[in-house]
């Protein structure tokens, strides 16, 4: 019992600091800037308190609560993930001008209630753990999209994610329905066992997963689900969107690995073929209709949807060189992403706009600015030497030794795409004129975010054996 509670302590800790955070709102009669800080310390706290809780599975898998969570490599990897996406996110949140003047004690109460909801996702391993966990984290999203209600399209965001959210979760559960109705159990340590039954009884079985794949599909953007990205990350608050953009992203595609590598290579299904499809599908409407944005937000967006198609590369690929290539993407992804979305954030206050003229000069206002978006630009395109590089590598060659040539090819094409629409941003900064000449004044919590980011971009890639050795010490495929 002591060991059940001990590897529920993060969920624990993330809570009670919620909680106290709510607290802190039913007690300050009016929003001030010294309520604001209060909450601000309170959640960073609270996460380095939710990080020290966080044990490492040195000793391997450790199932509890019934069987139905489980405690091992991915469970370990992508909660530090979460963790610090959304430590991040609190600190590019403290110094965001639109939220001045609301009740931001409830907000860092979500966002830890959000982490506690993923961390929750990546730990279960019963396929109604899994939908409790996508509607732990949906539900804080739900309103965290919407935070900026004085503003219409924040409102049509929570709408918009609301919506979605309430359909891919009714697909799922349908899905889990019939999948119990088939191999009478939920858990997907014995639907590993049972997975002959899905092929014998075929019609069912491949109606089940169709479901899963279809609700795991639009949590992480995959094409064609991908419709409600751009509206909801163009009308979100930018901190709320790079949330968005990297947590639930990632934390779906480790809770995919996990179901996938127990049923689908033993189901004799054929939906590892229908993954592929969907890899190479995403990639392509995603950059090509990215290269057409003009909106750096919504850039931003397509550009998430197109690297879920990257990871899921690893996913196709299986294995243990594919699962650690899709430990690597997530980690890669975490910083690259959420650094361009803090240059974006810190941009925007005095830009005073996200569209792609306004950009135009930057290097010469900020050579530094413009010097880390170009960083993290080129990681998202996965030129070396950054990380991004070394992540697009090991997925590839996973997919690549499965025998999945064509669509390491689309992905190489696909890579070449995106870096048009990545470059059209840096054409912008460096051989545009500048419209303004005011300077550009960055927050302390901007600075440490975007020193973190831009570090860890360039460091995983100029010394990538560092960060390959400790990925595959982690990486053994999730098989409790």
């Amino acid at each position: 019992m002591t060991n059940t509670y001990t590897l529920l302590a993060p969920l624990f800790v993330l809570s009670a600091f919620a909680f106290l955070l709510l607290g802190v709102d039913a007690m300050v009669k009016q929003p001030s800037a010294a309520s604001r800080r209060l909450s601000f310390w309170l959640t960073i706290v609270g996460l380095i308190a939710a990080a020290v809780t966080l044990g490492s599975p040195a000793g391997g898998s450790v199932l509890f609560a019934r069987q139905m969570l489980v405690w091992d490599g991915l469970s370990y990897v992508f909660s530090w993930v979460t963790l610090l996406t959304v430590l991040f996110v609190t600190l590019l949140s403290n110094s965001f001008s639109d939220f001045d003047g609301l009740r931001m004690s409830t907000y860092y109460a979500l966002l830890l209630l959000a982490a506690a909801g993923l961390i929750f996702l990546v730990s279960s391993n019963d396929f109604l753990m899994i939908f409790l966990g996508i509607e732990l984290f949906g539900v804080p999203s739900f309103i965290l999209a919407g935070y900026l209600r004085h503003q219409e399209r924040s409102s049509e965001a929570a709408i918009k994610l609301f919506l979605i959210g309430a359909f891919s979760s009714a697909m799922l559960v349908y899905g889990i329905a019939i999948l119990y109705g088939v191999t009478g159990s939920t858990s997907l340590s014995q639907l590993q066992d049972h997975s002959a039954s899905l092929q014998v009884m075929a019609p069912l079985g491949l109606l089940a997963i169709f479901f899963v794949i279809v609700s795991f599909g639009f949590k992480i953007a995959l094409v064609p689900f991908h419709m409600w990205v751009p509206d909801v990350f163009e009308g979100a608050p930018k901190p709320v969107a790079a949330l968005l953009s990297v947590a639930p992203k990632v934390a779906g595609a480790a809770i995919a690995l996990r179901v996938f590598n127990l049923i689908l290579p033993t189901s004799g299904l054929g939906f590892i073929t229908v993954l592929a499809v969907l890899a190479g599908i995403t990639m392509t409407v995603g950059n090509i209709i990215g290269l057409q944005q003009t909106n750096i937000v919504r850039l931003l967006a397509y550009s998430s949807i197109a690297h879920m198609g990257y990871l899921l590369l690893g996913l196709v690929g299986g294995g243990d060189l594919g699962v650690t290539g899709a430990y690597m993407y997530g980690w890669v992804y975490l910083f690259m992403n959420m650094g361009a979305f803090a240059v974006v954030i810190s941009l925007s206050k005095t830009l005073g706009s996200d569209e792609l003229p306004a950009y135009a000069g930057l290097a010469k206002r900020s050579p530094l600015m413009a010097a880390l978006l170009t960083l993290f630009l080129i990681s998202l395109a996965g030129i070396p030497p950054t990380a991004g590089f070394i992540a697009k590598f090991y997925v590839f060659l996973a997919a690549y030794q499965a025998g999945w040539k064509w669509l390491v090819v689309l992905g190489a094409f696909n890579s070449v795409i995106s870096a048009g629409y990545y470059f059209k941003i840096i054409h912008q900064m460096y051989f545009r004129a500048p419209a303004e000449t005011q300077p550009l004044n960055l927050a302390l919590s901007e600075r440490l975010t975007l020193a973190a980011t831009s570090f860890f971009t360039l460091f995983l890639g100029l010394a990538p054996q560092i960060f390959v050795v400790t990925a595959q010490a982690f990486s053994v495929a999730p098989k409790p």
